[in-house]
């Protein structure tokens, strides 16, 4: 469960499709014990994101490929996986659009007219809250690269959750680059933090599906 709510907080950190290559990663801190971390690497329309000792075999990672719309999530200790792709999402979607959000509008973030040094950064200080949860964000806005890196990630997280922004703030509306962030989420409370992000070249590799893992079945209904 916390692996899967770390990758909501992901998301909330980026997005973006047809520029630089970008490798992002994060601390994340669940309820001000365990620490996690997290990498993200973006080439074009394909995104792929680590969590946990996957060096190890350990955790697992979310492959999103933007031009056949196909999300595999790669679970390393089992060597197994599993595969979306636009249908079975329809599918999903039809049955459990309502609750998604589907038919809400988006969530807003509010200025505090707060200023903070987060790091070596300074921060300007925003809320949210929803029926899905409630946060505290820190944005820098003179980050170099950023809006362009909020815009990928947006764009292809859309994929692995189109309905979210129900239930939390869309990188598009983010003033700046996400430094940290605090929130909770079904009675989670976690707190993510910028670690380094910077264009970096990523290799075509590092989204492919590896041969040896065998892929499970997800239990999605068939679109009406």
């Amino acid at each position: 469960m916390k692996q899967f709510l770390l990758l909501f907080a992901v998301w909330l950190l980026y997005l973006q499709t047809s520029f630089a290559d970008w490798v992002v990663s994060h601390k994340t801190t669940f309820g001000g014990q365990g620490q996690q971390m997290t990498i993200m690497k973006i080439k074009g329309d394909k995104m792929r994101v680590d969590m946990g000792h996957v060096e190890k075999g350990q955790g697992l990672s979310v492959v999103t490929n933007g031009v056949s719309g196909t999300v595999v999530t790669l679970m390393h200790h089992s060597k197994s996986m599993f595969k979306t792709d636009e249908e079975s999402r329809k599918g999903m979607m039809a049955r459990d659009g309502g609750a998604m959000g589907e038919s809400k509008p988006a969530v807003k973030l509010v200025a505090t007219g707060q200023k903070e040094k987060v790091g070596t950064y300074d921060c300007e200080v925003y809320t949210w809250s929803s029926q899905g949860g409630s946060g505290k964000f820190w944005f820098a806005k003179d980050f170099p690269g950023c809006q362009e890196l909020n815009a990928a990630i947006e764009k292809l997280s859309n994929y692995n959750a189109p309905n979210n922004h129900a239930h939390y703030p869309m990188p598009s509306a983010y003033p700046g680059m996400l430094i940290k962030l605090e929130m909770t989420m079904s009675g989670v409370s976690s707190v993510v933090e910028l670690v380094s992000a910077k264009e970096q070249k990523v290799d075509d590799s590092a989204f492919a599906v590896p041969e040896d893992y065998q892929e499970v079945q997800t239990r999605m209904l068939p679109s009406k």
